[in-house]
């Protein structure tokens, strides 16, 4: 598999963080996913957010009223998983990928985030990396035929900024990311097979608004019969954590959630 040690050149262009990293291969994490997907209703919904009680971790799915990780009108299931929790909590049918790739990940995912941290030029965050851990959210857009209407302003997932303190596509992503530019206008993320990633909500915060949590969306496909994963991983507080933020009183990583949430 590749590593992160590999060049490490790093570009920034409208917010996005742009690697030379060659991606990592998805197809261990999307059947694990898929093979997740395909079990029964009760099985699936088992494991929803409200087992878990911190961050996002869980699965949410279309139609779902009290869903935080997407607008119940959002066209696509999630899986949440991340090292808040031991890999005993989370279904079986991703015990493959923790034990043969998630680590390596988490690795290079960190060395990656250094390196963007610095190329930002917010060094002065990098005492953050003791209090975060990392998410991982595992996204399955079915066939938009399924569906008898779209998302809010036509979209398969309406606009949104992340959690992050940054977030990472170690996979590459495909051409239906869209993204806000400054001036307010939607452009579509080139489709790219090197690591990719922006900063979220929390960069935001820790730079006092100098860095900008990039606000995206996912486009309807044009083909309706297209299904779609992605998958992309979050740096994010622990629950006790205590966060500073410019001429802002210390939060703790769960006051910082709710703080997050309130944009919604």
């Amino acid at each position: 598999m590749n590593s992160a040690s590999e060049d490490m050149s790093i570009t920034i262009e409208d917010g996005i963080i742009k690697t030379a990293i060659p991606a990592f291969s998805n197809q261990l994490l999307k059947e694990c996913f898929h093979s997740f997907l395909d079990q029964e209703e009760g099985y699936r919904k088992s494991y929803l957010q409200t087992n878990y009680g911190y961050a996002f971790d869980g699965y949410s799915y279309y139609g779902q009223s009290d869903s935080s990780n997407q607008a119940y009108d959002d066209l696509l299931e999630t899986f949440v998983f991340s090292n808040f929790f031991p890999k005993g909590k989370f279904p079986k049918e991703f015990s493959a990928f923790f034990s043969q790739q998630w680590n390596q990940l988490l690795h290079s995912i960190s060395t990656i985030e250094s390196q963007a941290i610095e190329a930002i030029g917010m060094s002065g965050v990098s005492n953050l990396a003791v209090n975060l851990g990392h998410m991982v959210s595992c996204n399955y857009y079915p066939a938009q035929e399924h569906f008898d209407h779209s998302a809010a302003k036509n979209t398969r997932l309406s606009a949104h900024p992340d959690v992050s303190l940054l977030t990472i596509f170690p996979f590459g992503i495909d051409g239906d990311l869209q993204y806000e530019t400054p001036d307010g206008s939607w452009k579509n993320m080139e489709s790219t097979q090197g690591i990719i990633g922006f900063p979220g909500y929390l960069m935001e915060l820790v730079s006092g608004g100098k860095i900008k949590a990039l606000n995206h969306r996912v486009k309807l496909s044009e083909n309706r019969n297209t299904e779609r994963f992605s998958f992309a991983f979050f740096s994010l507080p622990f629950r006790d954590a205590q966060l500073v933020f410019p001429n802002q009183k210390p939060v703790s990583g769960k006051e910082y959630f709710d703080k997050y949430l309130n944009l919604f």
